[in-house]
């Protein structure tokens, strides 16, 4: 026999409150981004006093930036394709730290480039193990939660060369910037020492995914997007001391400007991405862009340089996240897609300060950075030709 009480229906459960933005990329995770990008800043933050203990130029120094892009190929490659314990995120952050520490001791510049590879793919085996994960636990929401992901990058790519600007001017040594990294990927191991990452998404033995044409064109925008972004604070400080006059401290804190043009990119985007597609964002970031190419080709004095470093960061900041967001959902798989597009980004990374170096054995170092704008219109190209054909993914990213 039952009761009227017990006839009536159960009340329904409360809704589960919105899950909070913050969630999509947890802090653990995500720091591995600000870690990357302070890491691939260091040399360009310290050059000026790098340069004059190494006793060589401007264009040689490029090349512990390009060995340590030749190691983040190689790390690129390495997790893309290979599955082993050594290669969470703990041990490879511990590899990482080692290579900074002995940059910092470079007797030479050719022990500081090999230093610099290894810390390179010890770096962005941290990176690219994070971000995947980051996107598996994200799901279709991918888009904001790499938003999120590459805000910590913008936090620290601002942070950091201020915090070095900061020492400079106080008289500390500039092995004082390779110290802070050390210690910062050292904590990054010891609070993911019990992390255990994914395996990829599709079954082992099992065919890579198919690279449509859209597909390819999504990994040019992150891939060419990520180039220039590393490029410009490789040579900021150089530029603004010796072509404007500044202190090497002032010359960090140009960096500090451009990525702080990065940061609320990211932060902003990520804010509104609810209201404002994915799309039109990154349409908007390519017109910022461009009108920072205009202002550093005729930029007359340093506040103005100040000024064109401040909107190609802010330009340049969503079109990385957005490109590799946009890229995995074409491929399918969010590992692999982020192991493609970071293999290829260490390509473009290489290929890119390259190319100014080239450019500084005929011009000067602003007119290198201006000859680089054919790669920012490959990019408003890249973001035309990988539009979703479906109009509904065209709609605000929830």
């Amino acid at each position: 026999m039952t009761t009227g009480a017990a006839r009536r229906p159960a009340p329904a459960p409360p809704p589960d409150p919105p899950e909070r933005a913050a969630s999509l990329a947890p802090w653990q995770l995500a720091v591995s981004s600000s870690l990357m990008i302070a890491m691939m800043s260091v040399v360009g933050a310290t050059a000026p006093d790098l340069r004059a203990y190494l006793g060589v130029s401007t264009s040689a120094l490029t090349l512990a930036f390009i060995g340590q892009m030749a190691g983040a190929f190689a790390g690129a490659v390495i997790i893309a394709r290979a599955r082993h314990r050594l290669l969470e995120l703990s041990p490879l952050a511990l590899l990482a730290a080692a290579a900074v520490g002995a940059a910092a001791l470079a007797p030479s510049l050719p022990f500081l480039v090999a230093a610099m590879l290894v810390a390179g793919a010890g770096g962005m085996g941290v990176n690219a193990t994070a971000q995947a994960e980051t996107m598996r636990r994200a799901g279709p929401r991918r888009a904001r939660a790499l938003s999120q992901y590459h805000t910590w990058g913008g936090a620290g790519s601002v942070v950091f060369p201020l915090a070095v600007a900061g020492l400079l001017a106080a008289g500390v040594p500039w092995q004082s910037a390779f110290v802070l990294i050390v210690v910062a990927y050292v904590a990054h191991a010891w609070v993911n020492r019990h992390l255990r990452v994914v395996h990829a998404q599709r079954d082992t033995g099992s065919a890579r995914p198919a690279i449509g044409p859209r597909a390819r064109w999504a990994v040019v925008v992150a891939v060419v997007a990520g180039g220039i972004q590393l490029t410009f604070p490789l040579y900021f400080s150089s530029l603004a001391v010796d072509h404007f006059g500044a202190s090497a401290a002032t010359g960090s804190a140009v960096i500090g400007v451009y990525a702080l043009g990065i940061l609320i990119a990211r932060a902003g985007g990520t804010a509104i991405m609810p209201r404002l597609p994915v799309d039109r964002q990154l349409r908007a970031g390519c017109a910022v862009m461009l009108a920072g190419y205009v202002l550093l080709a005729v930029a007359g004095g340093l506040p103005l340089l100040v000024v064109a470093a401040f909107l190609l960061g802010l330009g340049i900041g969503q079109l990385l996240p957005l490109g590799m967001a946009r890229s995995a959902r074409e491929i399918g798989d969010d590992r692999y897609s982020t192991g493609i597009v970071y293999t290829w980004n260490s390509v473009m990374q290489l290929a890119s300060p390259a190319l100014v170096a080239l450019l500084l054995q005929v011009m000067d170092l602003r007119a290198a950075l201006v000859a680089t704008v054919p790669l920012a219109l490959l990019i408003v190209l890249a973001v035309w030709r990988s539009r979703p054909a479906d109009p509904a993914l065209l709609a605000p990213a929830r």
